[in-house]
């Protein structure tokens, strides 16, 4: 299946990122919690739900150790930690069947060849974790698909962003969306650096995002529309109070529906960009806007003359006369007809 990630100024791309938050207990209670995420996505109105797929043994070395940052989650070390949120190969299937019903795009973060392998049959587009940024096979491997690729750039600098740019279209594909990340779960407001996304999309031409890890569920959304970003990921959770790694700093799903609500009017906000006179405002655009009035009656041949027979004054409901920037045009003319008080002069009534 091909699907293109177009640059469409008018519709922000908008991922609920579910990460590990489907895991709660045996194989069928984390499918039925995996697809109450789908439902909660779907009816949010997002355009994709996404997972992660991985393999412990083939993301960490041995013996790992552990995180600070998980440390109020457990006290497992990382290779045990990751080993628990395994998704089994044979759920994904059966959770993009499911995106299909619910008319939402199934998507999942490889984090090996062999991961890619499985969800490429079942993805069209292809995420990239910030912390594979540099894998080199597995880069190399998700261009060769022709699929578009979201590239994550959490605890990454231009070089390395530069770098899997690069390779990406050295391998044919030019289907790239780079996303601004802050690798911190939650990411403080002040880390966020949203402005960089205007740099991204200045300085690589393709579309841009944000990969949001913040607590807020509009603030840097928003200001990401803003800055131009047509990409938006959060994670959310069915209950913020259970127990796992990306909980606590996820959307519940009231939050996940302010959010996209907020980016879709956001877009509306946004514009075209162009500046003209829209037609919710040429009422108030003949009504209230400055013209050339007649102040007094005039009539034929009268020396049209600043303050004395004409002035620059709101129209109103009264013939409009033109624009105040003619006003040197018209000063010292005659007038070619009779004008009443308060109707607008133009250049047409002048000889």
């Amino acid at each position: 299946m091909k699907y293109m990630l177009t640059m469409n100024k008018n519709h922000t791309f908008v991922i609920a990122e579910a990460g590990s938050n489907w895991k709660c207990g045996s194989y069928e209670d984390d499918l039925f919690q995996a697809k109450q995420l789908i439902d909660i996505a779907s009816s949010s109105g997002a355009d994709a739900v996404k997972f992660q797929t991985f393999r412990s043994e083939s993301v960490y070395v041995e013996n790992a150790g552990n995180i600070g940052y998980l440390k109020n989650y457990t006290n497992s070390d990382i290779n045990t930690i990751f080993k628990n949120l395994e998704m089994p190969y044979e759920m994904i299937p059966e959770l993009y069947k499911y995106c299909q019903q619910k008319k939402i795009i199934f998507m999942s973060t490889p984090f090996s060849i062999d991961d890619a392998k499985i969800i490429d049959k079942y993805t069209p587009i292809h995420k990239l974790a910030s912390y594979e940024i540099n894998h080199v096979r597995l880069l190399e491997f998700l261009s060769k698909t022709k699929k578009p690729i979201l590239i994550s750039t959490g605890a990454s600098n231009v070089a390395e962003i530069d770098f899997a740019v690069q390779l990406i279209k050295q391998n044919g594909n030019n289907s790239i969306g780079v996303m601004q990340c802050t690798a911190k779960y939650p990411a403080p407001i002040e880390s966020l650096n949203i402005s960089v996304i205007s740099f991204f999309k200045k300085k690589y031409g393709c579309s841009v995002g944000l990969s949001d890890h913040s607590v807020d569920p509009v603030m840097a959304p928003i200001l990401a529309v803003a800055m131009g970003a047509t990409i938006i990921e959060k994670h959310f959770t069915v209950d913020r109070n259970l127990n796992g790694p990306d909980h606590k700093f996820a959307l519940i799903p009231n939050e996940l529906k302010q959010m996209i609500n907020a980016i879709r009017l956001a877009e509306k906000a946004k514009g075209n960009g162009i500046k003209n006179v829209l037609d919710v405002e040429i009422e108030l655009q003949n009504f209230a806007k400055r013209s050339i009035q007649a102040i007094s009656d005039i009539v034929e041949n009268d020396l049209l003359i600043e303050n004395v027979n004409i002035g620059v004054l709101r129209p109103g409901n009264k013939k409009r006369g033109s624009e105040s920037r003619f006003l040197n045009e018209i000063i010292g003319k005659k007038a070619r007809n009779s004008i009443k008080q308060g109707d607008g002069v133009t250049l047409q009534d002048c000889k």
